[in-house]
């Protein structure tokens, strides 16, 4: 017997996940996105990760379009852009000073102080599953900004403190 919705959701909520905004070019240039965390890495050799996205997204039909996304992973206290791409709205990008990446097919990379980490990815595979697709994206460049990433547990979102980066070891 399968678990009802309620039971899985709470069940996931009890476990904490990064909040990332992925995003893509559709056919036309337009940027898309979405928040999810439905994120996790994959592979180190090759550098892999995997992304679940609803069948239905916009954002995936853009990615498939363009073979290419970004996973952007938000920093603390951005809840609000959190909000915004959880949405259904088609102009999450009003006012939103993004670049785009030279390494994952132009996706939309949010701004700097907005996001703790972010992977540029090329599509390798997509596999449907459910209701959601998942993809397998190599990732062909990352940054680490050094800020505090958010989190989400049981249906709000969390701090973590900002994460004390040391210095590359030295070489003899």
């Amino acid at each position: 017997m399968a678990i009802d919705d309620e039971l899985f959701r709470a069940v996931f909520s009890a476990h904490p996940a990064a909040v990332c905004v992925v995003t893509a070019l559709d056919a036309e240039g337009r940027p898309s996105g979405l928040t999810t965390s439905a994120v996790t890495s994959l592979s180190k050799e090759p550098p892999l990760l995997l992304v679940c996205l609803g069948t239905e997204s916009r954002t995936l039909r853009a990615i498939r379009h363009s073979g290419g996304f970004a996973v952007n992973f938000l920093a603390v206290h951005t809840e609000q852009l959190a909000e915004r791409f959880a949405g259904k709205s088609t102009q999450k990008f009003e006012g939103l000073d993004w670049r785009p990446s030279d390494r994952a097919s132009g996706a939309p990379l949010l701004p700097a102080p907005h996001v703790s980490a972010v992977a540029e990815c090329a599509v390798l595979r997509e596999m449907p599953a459910g209701d959601h697709c998942v993809l397998f994206g190599r990732i062909e460049d990352a940054a680490v900004s050094g800020r505090a990433p958010m989190l989400y547990h049981h249906r709000d979102y969390i701090h973590l403190p900002a994460p004390v980066l040391s210095a590359p070891a030295a070489s003899d």
